[in-house]
């Protein structure tokens, strides 16, 4: 298993008392002429967003520290999906220290990693929140970058998982996988069911393994393998980082191998959660 580093359906947004300003002083205007300059596309405010990033700016207030999680264990991840929204991708910009939204812009910018996220052409929504308080008297902030799960979303992903992987078996004289759809239901629900039960194995907390799953999705596929991941942002970086690894690179050039399914879930602590079913 392939552990990258930490980082649904629609509901009504959270009730108006907790709601930060949906745009507090021109954050998307500022942002949006930073994207529009690099080329990317604009991205809308939106208020689960909003209410996500506002929720983790308050924590790490009151803890007077930066940090990815609260002091309850509780990701940003976990919090956009508990705000209501299922996404395909998600990113985060987590800042001390700006008064001002202009001052908070005019950092990302100026530093590679969080420009590179504020200019990602993924992106299409975004929600920013920011508190001053605590024991440092700091200002904190938290931005949210997502783009929300779609049936044409996961099927792309899943497409363009397959692909690259077929790229890779190409570069090593293989023949392609061809998608199995009941491969891919397993898969799927593996990766669903790791964010819902808040575990990472190939074993399943009631035992279940690939070849479990496999056969009760319908398969009859002789040979099982399967690949997971968690907290890769793109199919392009998590198909790297199991050609990284011996045993995961193993599987995708296994020339018995003549099918695959790819499931793919957002939510638990580490974000995103892949599942590469083999069959052969």
């Amino acid at each position: 298993a392939a552990r990258g580093p930490a980082g649904s359906s629609r509901s009504p947004g959270p009730p108006a008392s907790v709601q930060p300003a949906l745009d507090p002083d021109g954050f998307a205007a500022l942002v949006n002429s930073a994207r529009a300059a690099a080329g990317s596309p604009p991205v809308s405010l939106d208020p689960r967003l909003g209410s996500a990033a506002r929720a983790h700016a308050v924590a790490m207030a009151a803890s007077g520290r930066l940090g990815v999680e609260s002091r309850d264990g509780v990701s940003v991840h976990q919090r956009v999906v508990g705000a209501g929204y299922a996404y395909l991708t998600v990113g985060e910009h987590l800042v001390s220290g700006p008064r001002t939204t202009a001052e908070f812009v005019a950092y990302c910018l100026r530093t590679d990693g969080p420009r590179r996220t504020l200019h990602d052409p993924a992106f299409t929504h975004t929600g920013v929140a920011h508190v001053h308080d605590g024991p440092t008297g700091d200002t904190y902030w938290t931005a949210l970058w997502a783009r929300p799960l779609t049936p044409d979303g996961l099927v792309g992903a899943a497409a363009a998982v397959t692909d690259l992987t077929n790229r890779e078996r190409a570069r090593a004289g293989l023949p392609p996988l061809a998608a199995d759809p009941l491969l891919t239901a397993a898969a799927q629900a593996h990766s669903a069911d790791m964010v819902a039960r808040d575990f990472y194995s190939h074993t399943a907390p009631g035992g279940s393994r690939p070849w479990d799953r496999a056969a009760a999705a319908g398969s009859t596929r002789r040979s099982i393998g399967e690949n997971i991941a968690c907290g890769q942002r793109s199919p392009a970086e998590v198909v790297e980082g199991w050609m990284n690894s011996p045993g995961h690179r193993a599987n995708i050039l296994k020339p018995a191998f003549t099918h695959l399914g790819v499931g793919f879930a957002g939510g638990g602590r580490a974000g995103t959660y892949w599942t590469q079913l083999f069959g052969g």
